[in-house]
């Protein structure tokens, strides 16, 4: 597995590679994207497409978007 994150004006892109190096070559990708809402509050805009998204899933080949909110700083 390849994590890789990136910082730009406040934004956050991030990537994960994902493969079991093995002859069925099951891997994954993930794209994020997090982005500034109001003080505390976040974004989060998130692509997954491949095996293992959750463990439920693991043997399942799936393509997912999700968008949800990211609360930091609240103390």
């Amino acid at each position: 597995e390849f994590s890789s994150a990136y910082t730009r004006s406040d934004n956050l892109y991030s990537l994960m590679l994902r493969n079991n190096l093995d002859a069925d070559n099951k891997g994954a990708v993930e794209l994020g994207w997090s982005f500034p809402v109001s003080q505390n509050i976040r974004g989060q805009l998130n692509y997954f497409n491949g095996y293992g998204h959750s463990l439920i899933d693991y043997n399942q080949d799936l393509e997912v978007f999700t968008l949800g909110i990211i609360f930091t700083d609240l103390f």
